[in-house]
């Protein structure tokens, strides 16, 4: 089963998880999760290790033939898109980047068309049954697709802080300090690991939109 992000920190604040996946950007643009796990976990606040930063924006098809140049164009007449569900970081940061375009929901053709993973997305934009998707530059690469960089976001693992010591928890935290675990990331378009396997803190990192 596949759950958003939110849906993520719900399962970890009911103890039916020891670690959460989240990319969920905040108001101020610059942090991640902080206010999220506040909100949702109020004083059950998990330690959070970085496991990524990854570059999200448009997928679009291969030479750009709609010539899309950012989120404002997908209100253009005739632009489909396919998009994530709610709850999901990328469905976040696309209806954050559509509120400063001055854009509504109404007004983007598809985007009630809501797909669970971004490589499901990106497969309606290879098959031409939407010219753009919000997802990640790796499946860009994957896919053969274009892409338009939005901002590097960063990811964490959220762990309970009374598992943080399990076997468990500590040989998967191991893994992402593993020659071959970089290796094999460093393989993918569009993934930095200099925070990987880091304990993060409010205000450590801000998402690099220069690289």
């Amino acid at each position: 089963m596949i759950l958003s992000a939110k849906c993520r920190l719900k399962t970890l604040g009911r103890g039916l998880c020891h670690i959460a996946s989240s990319h969920l950007l905040q108001e101020d643009e610059e942090e991640y999760n902080f206010d999220f796990v506040f909100k949702e976990l109020k004083g059950n606040s998990p330690a959070l290790v970085n496991f990524c930063r990854r570059e999200q924006g448009l997928l679009v098809t291969q030479g750009n033939p709609k010539k899309i140049q950012s989120v404002s164009d997908l209100g253009q007449p005739g632009m489909r898109i396919a998009n994530r569900p709610p709850g999901t970081g990328t469905r976040l940061l696309l209806d954050l980047e559509l509120k400063k375009a001055g854009l509504k929901e109404t007004q983007i053709k598809g985007y009630e068309r809501e797909f669970r993973g971004h490589l499901d997305v990106g497969l309606e934009v290879l098959a031409g049954r939407a010219d753009a998707a919000p997802g990640i530059k790796a499946v860009a690469g994957l896919l053969g697709l274009d892409f338009i960089s939005l901002r590097w976001e960063r990811y964490d693992f959220l762990i309970s802080r009374d598992r943080f010591f399990e076997r468990g928890v500590q040989l998967f935290l191991g893994l992402l300090h593993e020659s071959q675990f970089r290796e094999l990331a460093r393989g993918l378009k569009g993934y930095d690991l200099d925070l990987c396997g880091k304990m993060v803190f409010p205000q450590q990192s801000k998402p690099n939109t220069e690289e």
